[in-house]
């Protein structure tokens, strides 16, 4: 799962979500993969787990059967909210900018990498690094 899992935990924690201690649960139950599939369909809402055939089926679908029942096991008759895609991605986004910065790179070249200004790239570097 490379350096983005443990980042994903921390931006994780990081998020105004009401429920983000069952959203890292989440990630670390079903894996980086099958997480932001589930959240690339149902980020925003509330996904309500059930034993049903449906629920087995729906789920199926989108992380694999094996993660489908692990899933229905664990929160069988809850619901549990999913962020948005696009968290996760700024995230991502945001190890990939503090990787860069690691390696040596500089402010100007990263913000011309990810299509940014030099005042973003210090803002995250501010808050990762420093």
């Amino acid at each position: 799962m490379g350096e983005i899992f443990p980042q994903l935990n921390a931006q994780l924690a990081d998020m105004s979500t009401e429920n983000n201690s069952d959203t890292q649960e989440l990630l670390n139950l079903i894996g980086e993969d099958a997480f932001t599939r589930l959240c690339s369909v149902f980020g925003g809402t509330r996904l309500h787990i059930s034993s049903s055939e449906r629920s087995l089926q729906r789920l199926s679908v989108i992380a694999g059967a094996d993660l489908a029942e692990k899933l229905i096991s664990h929160y069988q008759g809850t619901a549990i909210s999913l962020p948005k895609l696009s968290s996760l991605e700024i995230a991502k986004r945001h190890q990939s900018i503090v990787n860069d910065l690691k390696n040596g790179m500089s402010k100007r070249d990263v913000a011309m990498k990810y299509d940014m200004t030099e005042r973003n790239v210090r803002i995250i570097k501010a808050k990762y690094l420093e």
